[in-house]
């Protein structure tokens, strides 16, 4: 473990400023289990000091090549709002949107079984259980129940196993595809796809099947956050967010102005300008922008149970 540091998280949300005590931190990813590799810069963990014995988990997914602080300011606003979070430094180097043009129909869920359970099936990944997705989320929370026992961790944990129901999963580009195919492996709490998932198959102009597959979680319990010109093409991201949830299109809700959500709604696609965008980088900063302090609002309402 290395980096570590507490400050005081200061947000605008609803008018009102809310003042916490959030504590993050970083966790190196072979110090919870021999052999977990480090890619980036480790796991990201944040806690509210004053909320130690709190029964919500939020689990972030960075995006391609993303670190696991990238989810910081997303992970700041959950635990203002009584989650434990902890964002997974994983291996994340192939970019998800390669598979787009595949003729297998098979290759996007390949891809994700190998990555979140090290599954030997993907020619394009080589991911052992050990450093699978899954795995690593296990082995942090062990690791912090017992080597910060003032924090909770154990709340989490029922004989050395995720407690699944309390988990919100939250994920961004190739993460938003990993949250969602979690979410199908175990009934979670909630899960939350921002900016993505890209598993499209355009030789087929379809979802990739394992999207509309059978999940554990209910169909209601998925949500998105888009934008409405995000460079990895946003109508296809919201028909595979509409697969996701079993869905029509009552459920899509677009904004500009963040003062009310209607409850019906659940893929939620922004059209709110992003500072310092231009026509050469709009696309990538809109693809972005889900996890910008710019949505905060958006973002505890997503996280509202």
């Amino acid at each position: 473990m290395k980096i570590i540091s507490s400050f005081f998280f200061v947000i605008i949300i609803s008018c009102s400023v809310c003042i916490a005590q959030v504590k993050s931190y970083y966790i190196q990813p072979d110090s919870t289990y021999t052999g977990i590799e480090k890619i980036h810069s480790g796991h990201f963990v944040t806690v509210n000091m004053s909320n130690t014995s709190g029964k919500k988990l939020l689990i972030s997914i960075p995006g391609t090549t993303g670190p696991g602080d990238v989810m910081r300011s997303f992970d700041s606003v959950a635990a203002l709002e009584g989650y434990h979070a902890i964002s997974i430094d994983y291996p994340n180097n192939r970019n998800t949107a390669s598979f787009i043009n595949s003729t297998d129909k098979a290759a996007f869920n390949k891809f994700r079984q190998e990555l979140d359970f090290g599954t030997p099936v993907s020619d394009s990944v080589n991911v052992d259980s050990l450093n699978s997705i899954v795995n690593r989320i296990i082995q942090l929370v062990i690791y912090l129940s017992k080597t910060r026992p003032g924090e909770g961790w154990n709340n989490f944990l029922d004989h050395g196993q995720i407690i699944w129901e309390r988990v919100t999963l939250a994920g961004h580009s190739q993460g938003a595809g990993h949250v969602s195919y979690i979410g199908h492996a175990f009934k979670v709490h909630k899960v939350i796809m921002l900016s993505g998932p890209q598993d499209f198959l355009s030789n087929f102009d379809m979802p990739a099947p394992w999207i509309s597959a059978a999940s554990k979680t209910p169909y209601s319990s998925y949500y998105s956050l888009l934008h409405e010109d995000d460079g990895y093409n946003t109508q296809r991201q919201i028909r595979n967010g509409l697969a996701a949830m079993h869905a029509d299109s009552s459920v899509v809700y677009s904004f500009r102005e963040m003062n009310a959500f209607p409850k019906q709604g659940r893929i939620f696609i922004s059209d709110i300008p992003v500072q310092n965008a231009t026509p050469q980088n709009s696309g990538m900063l809109n693809h972005m922008a889900s996890i910008m302090p710019m949505h905060s609002k958006v973002w505890v309402w997503l996280l509202k149970d």
